[in-house]
């Protein structure tokens, strides 16, 4: 299973960006292609099945980033195939080009799993929250949210917080019912360079 203490040993740091680096560089050589997963180096401390985020960014700031919820498969495969959705199919961005990749920095964020808030109000829900560490997760029908815990840097305030994510979330800006769910998680975040 992995922890804190796993993902901070800098061999397992190491893996994961190098991971990241492989999917792109393997796509700017082979017309976009995904990485073939027989080629992506696999790691013990990443075979567990978790939910993760990958993010590129360059010094003008985000250029993608793309993830689940959902644990599905092998991390270091998760790992992998999220890379190359946020390097060319995030809506938000243009493709990365293959001139960006030595500007390149990535963030790997893995959650945890998420676990049920037991919330009667919209209030209750604000005062659990733990500024800089709770990632959230809202659901009501078909309407639904996430932020990392990286997203306390713009929403400092729990109430502001909340409030931002139903507003991406399409929710109205007041209330809770009994209908709404709320899910929180923490991320273990991995940070580095693609260039060599």
């Amino acid at each position: 299973m992995l922890t804190v203490s796993s993902i901070e040993q800098p061999d397992v740091t190491k893996h994961v960006i190098e991971i990241v680096r492989n999917s792109l560089s393997y796509a700017f050589h082979n017309q976009g292609d995904r990485l073939p997963e027989h080629l992506i180096p696999t790691h013990p401390a990443l075979a567990d099945s978790l939910a993760c985020f990958v993010s590129l960014s360059d010094h003008g700031g985000l250029r993608g980033c793309v993830g689940t919820t959902v644990p599905n498969g092998r991390l270091d495969n998760n790992i992998s195939w999220y890379a190359h959705e946020a390097a060319f199919h995030d809506p938000r961005f243009d493709p990365i080009r293959s001139e960006e990749f030595a500007k390149l920095n990535t963030t790997v964020s893995v959650m945890s799993k998420p676990l049920q808030m037991v919330a009667n109000s919209e209030a209750e829900l604000i005062e659990q929250l733990i500024p800089g560490r709770d990632g959230l997760m809202i659901q009501y029908g078909q309407l639904n949210g996430v932020f990392l815990p990286c997203m306390w840097r713009e929403f400092s305030e729990p109430t502001a917080f909340l409030h931002a994510l139903k507003e991406k979330a399409g929710w109205p800006p007041h209330g809770w019912t009994a209908a709404m769910r709320a899910l929180v998680f923490q991320t273990y975040r991995i940070e580095g360079a693609l260039a060599n």
